[in-house]
């Protein structure tokens, strides 16, 4: 009878330390994944200016992280390069390993074929998550909540693996950038800005957030309408315009300054709207009437305005008024009527809402009355209400003012007495001159039940009356 031989004793305690360096390097190398994932969002959300002004105050690191920021392709190479590199590792040393200490652990199972496939399937899905948890979502979200602090703390062993793989990098980025084009992608992330409606979100969500407050929010918000607003939406209508004309004397322009409480005056031709000649200054009759008698001609000191479409968009005529070095443009129509006037004023107002002073001359246009009615100026703006919390409908291409409002509502000539309804306000015309609205009085109606149609009309009726 032969002599059965007799196996070679299984080395399973080296095979098992095998395992256990396995998963520490796999460990290790998640570690690593970390560090790769925060410098890519520290990078990407960083702000400039933020950084700046750490490197300003010298902090360690800020300088490095703005280099990076302006070749920020390089280093999101670099990034993307250490992320695969380190994937590829936990794959190939923490997944074999931690199956092959389960598959031992489940020596009792009923065949080897099931122990095998659960080991397998276990150690993939704890390895994933464990890669997913610790390699990706808890980095991601740290960086973003400290992006610049981050960057500048990873900017220096970010620099020495970018150096240490550069032509690797290099190589990459080229053959990435090419692929890119043919496919009209733009690439170069250090051209790229926010766009003007990305910036408004920014501005909403930090209200929301409480990063800004509403006055802030407000003015940046005011920036951006720039663009969207027209002159003729915030023009001084001709009507409402103080004029002097060019044949008057320096006394008497000096008069309607003081009366009117304008530092400028609009100057005319044969006291004509459309003959607009320029503008004169009230220092500047003070010092011609100081000089000269008070019959003294005032045409040796008017000084032209800019003369602007109605359509023209407000950030681009404050840029036309900073060129000209003039605080006052004149408004033509499309058919070079004189429409009216507007300022650096009523431009800058559109941000920071209304500026007003003791000799503001509109400090009566928009005032409450005693019984909580609003006695408004025919030529205000409908925009301007809202800073009352006076909200009537806007429509720019059918009329600007609160008396164009009420032309566009009757259909016809206004007439004193009048009234008309919108979004909860009933509007009451107290005067009107030439066939334009000087003045109205404005109401809120407050709701009324509806027990049925024709008491409710009624009572809608007498309200209306009352005002």
């Amino acid at each position: 009878m032969a002599l059965q031989a007799r196996a070679p004793p299984r080395r399973t305690g080296h095979r098992r330390g095998v395992n256990v360096v396995g998963l520490i390097l796999a460990a290790v190398l998640v570690a690593v994944n970390a560090f790769f994932v925060i410098a890519e969002y520290a990078l990407v959300r960083s702000r400039r200016a933020r950084l700046e002004m750490m490197a300003e105050q010298g902090a360690r690191g800020a300088s490095l992280a703005l280099t990076q920021l302006d070749r920020i392709n390089e280093y999101i190479s670099a990034v993307q390069i250490g992320v695969t590199m380190t994937s590829i590792g936990i794959g190939a040393l923490g997944e074999p390993a931690l199956a092959r200490l389960l598959k031992n652990a489940l020596g009792n199972a009923p065949s080897h074929g099931l122990a095998v496939a659960i080991a397998v399937v276990v150690s993939y899905v704890l390895i994933t998550s464990a890669q997913l948890i610790a390699g990706e979502i808890v980095p991601k979200f740290y960086a973003i909540d400290r992006a610049e602090v981050v960057a500048r703390r990873v900017a220096r062993p970010l620099h020495a693996f970018s150096v240490l793989f550069r032509p690797f990098i290099v190589g990459v980025t080229a053959v990435a950038d090419r692929i890119l084009g043919l496919l009209g992608v733009d690439m170069n992330l250090e051209r790229r800005g926010g766009s003007a409606d990305e910036l408004k979100r920014l501005i909403a969500e930090s209200f929301a957030g409480g990063h800004i407050d509403p006055g802030e929010a407000g003015m940046l918000t005011g920036v951006f309408h720039l663009h969207e607003q027209e002159a003729r939406q915030v023009m001084t209508p001709i009507p409402a315009v103080v004029t002097v004309d060019i044949s008057e004397d320096v006394e008497t322009a000096l008069r309607k300054c003081i009366s009117s409480g304008h530092t400028r005056l609009v100057v005319t031709e044969d006291a004509n709207p459309d003959r607009v000649r320029g503008l004169v200054h009230a220092s500047a009759l003070a010092d011609l009437l100081m000089r000269e008698d008070r019959h003294a001609s005032i045409e040796p000191i008017v000084h032209d305005a800019p003369i602007v479409p109605e359509t023209k968009a407000l950030d681009d005529l404050l840029a036309e008024l900073q060129r000209s070095h003039t605080s006052m443009a004149v408004v033509v129509d499309e058919y070079g009527r004189v429409v009216g006037v507007v300022s650096v004023e009523d431009i800058v107002e559109e941000v920071v809402g209304e500026i007003a002073d003791e000799t503001d001359p509109t400090s009566g246009e928009i005032r409450r009355l005693a019984g909580g009615d609003w006695f408004v100026r025919g030529h205000v703006a409908v925009t301007d209400l809202a800073d009352y919390g006076l909200y009537l409908p806007v429509d720019s291409d059918a009329y600007n003012s609160v008396g164009g409002f009420v032309f566009a509502a009757l259909g016809r000539l206004p007439r004193r007495g009048d009234t008309v309804a919108a979004d909860g306000f009933s509007i009451r015309v107290e005067s009107v001159r030439d066939n334009r609205v000087e003045a109205v009085r404005i109401r809120e109606r407050a709701p009324v039940p509806r027990r049925d149609g024709g008491d409710s009309a009624s009572r809608e009726r007498q309200r209306e009356r009352e005002i």
